[in-house]
């Protein structure tokens, strides 16, 4: 989407209104089919495991947090600690479903939420929410003989906090024939190579749910040209002519929001911020998945960069074969690598 600034054209009033009314309306129905279906009475046996203690962690250390059996489906996942919204970034979420050796959910601790880089902003989405630093996930993750939460540290230091979590499962038989697994992996590019960001590149077959995107860009004019580009089976899809487009805004991004489908919560000395969720619209794919992200800026024309961009993606997949991998601590916190620009 072509514009000569960060605010250089404003949508016409009649189309604000428009596309208000549009997105709360598909906002009404998504929360009216979750209320639609409370009434119904299953065979399931609702239970939680909560845990309030002294967390302590070595380098190199992991601490089993829970390891529910089955069949059943975690409906809720939250976590807390009290180092007022800034969770020590050598914590490691990893995840296992039924007996895997490999986790499917393999994802720094406080990204996992959306706070990336162990820098918290309170928002509310669907699945996903962070109210004064509890972080919350309402994504539900089918298993069928255990689930296992782990936190590992590949940090440098060691982890010792006050913690409190707690994860809400149901216990149902039907659960054992289903083959869907929550997946969730990171990924950065410090700085993009090519003007391109990967998300996520998988094989198998499955759904493509969401992700949060965090972008720190020197540039001081529009930065968030590059379209969002969707590998499906082979074929290529361009799914937005933008990064406003694709997390929720057009003509650029005026100011921060939080939605139930996406949001731009951080607009901060080059710092951006925001998230992007498929509920009513999942990626399906049957064979492979590659999805990408264009780094680019406008002047004069749409123009490769090499920004900072880190992606948290998650997906659901039958039968994974490869495993989640996670880059070293120290490519995670490395400092920022993006360019500078000398055009305005």
């Amino acid at each position: 989407m072509r514009i000569t600034g960060v605010a250089a054209l404003r949508p016409t009033f009649s189309l604000t209104i428009t596309a208000v009314l549009f997105f709360c309306n598909l906002s009404s129905v998504a929360f009216a089919v979750g209320i639609q279906e409370l009434y119904r009475i299953t065979n399931g046996v609702s239970g939680s495991h909560v845990e309030y203690r002294q967390l302590t962690i070595p380098s190199g250390g992991e601490v089993l947090l829970a390891d529910i059996q089955g069949p059943g489906k975690i409906t809720y996942f939250y976590v807390t600690d009290n180092s007022q919204g800034r969770f020590y970034p050598g914590l490691v979420l990893k995840v296992f479903w039924d007996n895997e050796k490999d986790p499917g959910i393999h994802v720094p601790l406080s990204d996992f939420f959306g706070a990336i880089g162990s820098r918290t902003i309170d928002y509310q989405s669907a699945p996903m929410q962070i109210n004064h630093y509890c972080y919350m996930c309402y994504l539900p993750m089918p298993f069928s003989k255990r689930a296992r939460f782990l936190l590992a540290n590949d940090g440098d230091e060691k982890y010792s906090r006050s913690v409190a979590y707690g994860i809400d499962y149901e216990k149902n038989q039907t659960f054992a024939a289903v083959k869907s697994r929550l997946h969730c992996c990171w990924r950065r590019s410090n700085p993009t190579q090519n003007g391109l960001h990967t998300l996520l590149q998988v094989r198998g077959k499955g759904n493509y749910i969401g992700n949060f995107l965090q972008i720190f860009s020197s540039y001081k004019g529009w930065w968030g040209e590059g379209d969002t580009n969707l590998h499906i089976d082979g074929k290529k899809i361009i799914h937005t002519p933008g990064t406003e487009d694709e997390y929720g805004s057009c003509w650029s991004f005026e100011h921060t929001f939080s939605y139930m489908y996406c949001g731009y919560i951080q607009n901060d000395k080059g710092n951006n911020r925001m998230y992007r969720w498929y509920l009513a619209n999942p990626v399906r794919f049957r064979e492979s998945l590659k999805v990408e992200i264009q780094n680019q800026r406008y002047k004069d024309g749409q123009i490769p960069s090499a920004d900072d961009y880190i992606s948290v993606a998650y997906w659901y997949q039958e039968n994974r074969t490869h495993p989640v991998t996670l880059q070293f601590y120290r490519e995670r916190t490395a400092l920022s690598r993006a360019a500078e620009y000398a055009e305005k």
